[in-house]
């Protein structure tokens, strides 16, 4: 469950926050002045999210490329390019 620590709390415990996230999957929310300020991850978890993004980014990519592909393309516009 992800938590929120404000930046104060984190300065006084930052290598035991550490730790607490390594052996996790959960974010730790920073706060500063009542507002978020950050978010902390564990470096193997931010990995895997950044890989998950970069795969979800590339299947869209591709389904767009299929669909202007598959897209009809209106009689006037063609002969209008072979000109």
């Amino acid at each position: 469950m992800a938590r929120i620590v404000t930046a104060e709390d984190l300065r006084a415990r930052l290598g035991r926050e550490l730790d607490a996230l390594r052996d996790t999957d959960d974010a730790l929310y920073v706060s500063k002045r009542g507002r978020l300020a950050a978010v902390v991850l564990d470096s193997e978890r931010y990995a895997e999210l950044v890989e998950r993004l970069d795969y979800l980014e590339d299947s869209l990519a591709a389904l767009q490329a299929r669909d202007e592909r598959d897209a009809a393309v209106p009689w006037a516009e063609v002969r209008e390019r072979s000109s």
